[in-house]
């Protein structure tokens, strides 16, 4: 006797799972699921029908210091334009950690509002984003326009973005990317650094994971400069999910 194939719920479960180590849970009898994050807890009850028909139910959400985001994160996800019949667990905490990142930003901007800054440069970003699907040629197009930035793309399943140069440049073409209709949308990493690639500057896009890889791992006769190729290849890796 063959053994039952699993559903459609357990599948997408260990994904999330495979996906988010030790972050996501899920307690069958109760059909609820937990998805942690620094601190931060998101927690989801599931519709008996899910994920035939029916959503599910944002039950808490709050960041490390507590603050109720049940009805921004509730927002969020309806503004996902999720289709009903469809397995969107992923989309809804990749929304949840979208609030997080902005509530910080915006805590963020209120506190500097309030101190004064005078003759500071500006810092180097690195952020690595990590998309369920870059397919269309407007939003790769628009993901290679920065002039100011450099960086990798790799379209398909799934996307992703890297973008390094001045702090205020990364956050501004990032904040206007979020602004697109993305289904997922995560920014996996964000270090004040600026990276090194081995195309030199500006926005490259390339096909395959190995590629962006090979542009990371710099190969160089500089011993420093092959150690810094070297951690960025790690963290790449690590952000991805692949190590």
């Amino acid at each position: 006797m063959s053994e039952q194939e699993p559903s459609r719920l357990e599948m997408e479960v260990e994904l999330l799972e495979a996906m988010y180590p030790e972050q996501a849970s899920y307690a069958a009898k109760a059909r609820e699921l937990k998805f942690t994050q620094d601190g931060s807890l998101l927690h989801l009850r599931l519709p008996e029908t899910y994920p035939e028909s029916g959503s599910p139910d944002v039950i808490a959400a709050n960041n490390a210091f507590k603050t109720d985001l049940r009805t921004n994160t509730k927002t969020a996800v309806r503004e996902l334009g999720l289709t009903e019949g469809e397995e969107a667990l992923d989309a809804i905490i990749a929304a949840f950690q979208q609030v997080l990142e902005s509530y910080s930003t915006t805590q963020q901007a209120s506190s500097d509002a309030s101190s004064v800054t005078t003759g500071k440069s500006d810092t180097s970003k690195t952020v690595i984003i990590w998309l369920h699907h870059l397919l269309a040629l407007t939003k790769r197009k628009l993901a290679l326009s920065p002039t100011t930035l450099s960086g990798i793309t790799k379209p398909g399943y799934p996307g992703i973005m890297i973008f390094s140069g001045p702090s205020s440049a990364v956050n501004d073409h990032v904040n206007m990317l979020k602004a697109e209709n993305w289904q997922a949308f995560q920014v996996r990493y964000e270090e004040e650094a600026l990276w090194i690639f081995a195309h030199g500057k500006g926005v490259r896009e390339v096909e395959t994971m190995a590629e962006v890889v090979k542009d990371l791992h710099l190969a160089s006769g500089e011993k420093s400069e092959a150690r810094k190729g070297e951690n960025q290849k790690q963290e790449f890796l690590k952000a991805v999910g692949i190590k």
